[in-house]
């Protein structure tokens, strides 16, 4: 039997398939991803798998090794290194989203604010978290700076430990957000650019420390 033509939305569907695996641990840092084990569990022909490959190395979520692809283990340094992008970028997409906001992109903020707050779960929180900075990143109006910044996140997702959910990070969160999004709803952009930035230099300290307590388990 001839095999099936693979098409652009196979490919599309396998790297969403494949970058939820990894950024939700499914497909922790370090795993190799064999073109054929990948198809066979996903029902799908190399072709689609392979592309979504290439394009997960260019999120930076995977690189290529001696034997092949695999999710990409980054070290404290770099962690570091992504997160000092992420702080010039992010801030300064608070100040344009201050400088730009619409009354639709406040209240998809204040929407996902209050979700966070009512939600009880701390998996959800910590989502909820994630899809503020989102909204955030739209509502800045720069498509050059959303998209480096949504590729940053997406590789910072990969060490959202169990570490992280169980300290104060998150109601620490809830409170810094709402500083941001209150100079955002004054126009206030040094204020939004300056609040965003001390809360992603907290949030980034916080994910450090986990990931050092991670390497220290590791080796003990």
């Amino acid at each position: 039997m001839a095999a099936p033509v693979q098409t652009g939305n196979a490919a599309e569907s396998q790297y969403l398939v494949l970058r939820d695996e990894i950024v939700g641990g499914a497909l922790p840092p370090g795993t190799t991803l064999l073109e054929t084990a990948l198809a066979a569990r996903l029902g799908v022909g190399r072709a689609p798998v392979r592309e979504a490959i290439l394009r997960l190395e260019c999120d930076g979520l995977v690189v290529r090794g001696p034997r092949g692809p695999h999710v990409r283990t980054l070290t404290a340094p770099e962690v570091v290194d992504i997160y000092q992008a992420r702080i010039a970028l992010e801030a300064e997409a608070a100040a344009s989203a201050a400088a730009h906001r619409s009354a639709l992109d406040l209240a998809r903020l204040r929407h996902v604010d209050e979700e966070a707050r009512g939600a009880r779960d701390q998996d959800e929180r910590r989502a909820l978290h994630g899809r503020w900075h989102a909204v955030l990143r739209q509502a800045c109006h720069n498509p050059t700076i959303t998209g480096i910044l949504e590729q940053l996140a997406l590789q910072l997702a990969l060490y959202d430990s169990v570490d992280m959910s169980r300290n104060p990070n998150l109601e620490s969160s809830d409170d810094e957000h709402a500083e941001v999004l209150e100079a955002i709803s004054d126009g206030d952009q040094d204020r939004a650019r300056t609040v965003l930035r001390a809360h992603l230099e907290r949030t980034r300290d916080v994910r450090i420390a986990a990931l050092v307590r991670q390497e220290n388990s590791s080796t003990a």
